[in-house]
């Protein structure tokens, strides 16, 4: 798998920015055709990891939110959204089924045929 392009973001973690990470992640990955069901699928991933970063990394704080895709050769893309919050107090507390919910915030490895591998 072969990168073929990269967008970074790096923005303030206020909440009137959300919509603007979810509109510059889904345009960035509409040169790979996605449905209407991929893409809105990536929009509200994203939409959630921005407001999680807002609200529980920084709570009344400000800080910075960290936005990385990259898109590969094989239309797959991955998703990255990160802040340097608080962080979670209790791991295993976060860890549901197989998704552990941590201070970095992977989205990552969107494939636009429908299936997504890791969230």
């Amino acid at each position: 798998m072969k990168s073929v392009n990269e967008l970074r973001i790096v923005m303030d973690s206020k909440s009137v920015n959300e919509g603007f990470a979810r509109v510059s992640v889904s345009a960035f990955v509409a040169c790979l055709d996605p449905n209407i069901e991929e893409i809105t699928d990536i929009k509200t991933a994203v939409s959630e990891a921005v407001t999680n970063s807002v609200v529980h990394g920084y709570r009344e704080k400000e800080g910075k939110i960290y936005i990385t895709v990259i898109l590969y050769d094989n239309n797959n893309v991955r998703v990255k959204i990160r802040d340097k919050g608080i962080g979670i107090e209790n791991i295993e507390k976060a860890t549901i089924g197989n998704f552990a919910f941590t201070d970095c915030v992977n989205l990552s490895e969107f494939s636009l045929n429908k299936k997504v591998t890791e969230i």
